[in-house]
């Protein structure tokens, strides 16, 4: 009797291991989000067939009107910036979800979002696709946008979540209290994220690790359940979308190019093998034990606009 239930029960916490699922609950709680035990026991026990994305980032652009020292995304320290059109995040987008099923969160993000000039439409486009559950926007609130896009973010259904930083220059801490008043004045939700320290993660260096180092590495890194969705890949944290971009590492299961997926199957397969990873090749240029610093803490040079 209890092999019979346990040949039931044991696939269904491996799949805990190839979709996280079960992190979704994580995401939740982080941000407020609610579910009937009904909604999460259809998380936890739906079937194979289906395919599933916890989280991801969607960027946007990559430009920014801050440097930031130690920034998780690398933003300082791209070669090429640009602003990817409404049509492109369509596009990929669409691309994105004829292979799956649900994304319960998706955070559209930069560089800063509100720099972005096609910003309201591509907030749109994101709150009409059917399969993306919890829309998001993170900022650093520095720029206050037009009442258009306020406008658009609010029929959206978007929460905003401003990234609170102590330490910048005064100028930018009023912005933010506009910005939060032009909220509160649409109805707009939002979340404070406050941030006084980041973890130093290192310079863009790479290290002779062990393969123990790395795993463990990995397993202790508070980026390990997210995705970044840039252009038309996927790829399990920033630092590794950006090493990808500029051709100094890249691994074989850890990023899924939308050109190499045909079918749903080879989706399926695919995300099995990007969440299984015990590390990232992108690893090798973290700290092994990060340290807490300053968040925000801005370099030297003109911002990126």
């Amino acid at each position: 009797m209890f092999r019979k239930k346990f040949r039931y029960i044991a696939p269904r916490f491996g799949r805990f291991r190839y979709y996280n699922r079960i992190r979704i609950f994580g995401f939740d709680r982080e941000r407020r989000i609610r579910r009937t035990f009904g909604e999460k026991a259809n998380i936890i026990l739906n079937s194979d067939s289906r395919i599933v994305l916890p989280f991801t980032d969607i960027d946007i652009t990559t430009f920014c009107n801050l440097r930031c020292r130690r920034c998780a995304k690398c933003i300082p320290y791209f070669r090429q910036r640009r602003h990817f059109t409404a049509e492109e995040i369509r596009e990929n987008l669409e691309a994105l979800t004829t292979y799956i099923d649900r994304i319960y969160v998706a955070n559209i993000i930069g560089g800063e979002p509100f720099l972005n000039p096609e910003l309201k439409e591509i907030v749109r486009i994101c709150a009409e696709n059917p399969k993306i559950e919890t829309l998001e926007l993170t900022t650093n609130a520095t720029i206050v946008p037009d009442d258009g896009v306020i406008r658009a973010i609010k029929d959206g259904g978007v929460t905003v979540h401003i990234s609170n930083y102590p330490n910048l220059d005064q100028r930018y801490i009023e912005n933010k209290r506009w910005l939060i008043e032009k909220l509160k004045e649409c109805g707009v939700p939002y979340e404070y994220q406050f941030h006084e320290i980041w973890l130093d993660f290192g310079e863009i260096e790479k290290h002779n690790y062990s393969g123990k180092e790395l795993a463990g590495m990995f397993l202790r890194c508070p980026m390990n359940s997210c995705t970044v969705f840039h252009g038309r890949t996927l790829y399990r944290c920033g630092k590794a979308s950006y090493l990808a971009q500029h051709g100094m590492e890249r691994g074989a299961d850890d990023i899924i190019s939308l050109e190499e997926i045909h079918s749903k199957k080879e989706m399926a397969a695919k995300i099995k093998k990007f969440f299984s990873v015990k590390y990232l090749p992108a690893c090798r240029y973290c700290h092994l034990h990060p340290k807490a610093i300053a968040a925000a803490e801005q370099l030297e040079g003109d911002s990126f606009l």
